[in-house]
C-alpha cells in the first residue's frame, strides 16, 4: 500500500511539473499585452532612468505595440517566417517612436541592453555566443 501511495505521489508530482512547465511559455509570449506593456516599461524606466513624462509615453508606446505583436502571432498561425517579418517590421515602427521620446543617450543606452539581453538567450531563436558566432536554434535541424 506504501509503495502505491510513493507511486501515485511521484507520478502526481512529475504531471504537476510538465503542466508548470507548459504554463509559463518563455519569453513572456503567454503574457496579455497590457503585462507585457508594463513588464517592458518597467524595466526600460530602471535600466534609462525615465523621467515620469518618458515613462508614460513609453508605456503608450509599448502597449500599441505589444498588442500589435500579439495580433501578428496569432495571424502567422505557427508560420515562423511570417512571424519573425512581421515582428521585424513591428519592431522597426516601434523604435521610431521610442527614438522620439528617448534622448540619444537612453536609446543608444537602450540598444546595447538589447543587444546583450538578445545575446543572453541561450539556445532559443538563433541567439549569439559569446564569441559573437551564431548558436543554432533547437530544432533548426542544422
Amino acid at each position: 500500500m506504501q509503495r502505491l501511495i510513493q507511486s501515485l505521489l511521484i507520478a502526481f508530482l512529475i504531471t504537476g511539473g510538465f503542466a508548470a512547465a507548459q504554463a509559463q511559455p518563455g519569453g513572456g509570449m503567454g503574457m496579455d499585452p497590457e503585462k507585457r506593456a508594463e513588464q517592458q516599461t518597467a524595466s526600460m524606466t530602471e535600466k534609462l532612468s525615465l523621467s515620469e513624462a518618458q515613462a508614460a509615453k513609453v508605456k503608450e508606446i509599448n502597449l500599441k505595440y505589444a498588442g500589435k505583436m500579439k495580433e501578428a502571432r496569432e495571424k502567422a498561425d505557427g508560420d515562423r517566417d511570417a512571424m519573425r517579418a512581421a515582428m521585424t517590421t513591428l519592431r522597426g515602427e516601434q523604435d521610431k517612436e521610442l527614438q522620439t521620446v528617448l534622448t540619444d543617450e537612453q536609446w543608444q543606452q537602450w540598444v546595447k541592453i538589447r543587444e546583450e539581453m538578445r545575446n543572453n538567450r541561450s539556445g532559443w531563436g538563433g541567439g549569439k555566443q559569446k564569441d559573437g558566432k551564431k548558436t543554432d536554434s533547437p530544432g533548426s535541424g542544422q
